[in-house]
């Protein structure tokens, strides 16, 4: 069965589409910290675990330092993402048969 849609039902999914992105980003990156963060500490040694603890009391205890310590965190999540989605799109692109044409870019 072969469905068209219109420009404004294009853009409305795409909108759609946008909101649930940016909605599962965020629960995603939380939940890759999470991994990341319990991956590393099975690795550190007592030296490690301490330097952890300090930077914890340090965000807890100073909120404009933990504000940015969160930013760059979650810079470093979104640059760390960000190639490993392009390459899964475009494998999935592949899958699909999707080209440069099928695509909407603004």
């Amino acid at each position: 069965m072969r469905e068209e849609f219109t420009k404004d039902q294009a853009k409305k999914l795409r909108k759609e589409a946008e909101w649930s992105y940016d909605k599962k980003k965020e629960e995603f990156y939380y939940r890759m910290l999470e991994i990341v963060f319990l991956k590393m500490k099975t690795l550190l040694n007592e030296k490690g675990l301490q330097k952890v603890a300090e930077m914890d009391s340090k965000r807890d205890l100073n909120e404009n330092f933990g504000v940015e310590f969160s930013q760059k965190t979650w810079t470093t999540l979104a640059e760390a993402w960000r190639g490993p989605e392009g390459i899964v799109m475009t494998k999935i692109a592949e899958l699909y048969g999707l080209e440069m044409e099928d695509l909407e870019l603004e």
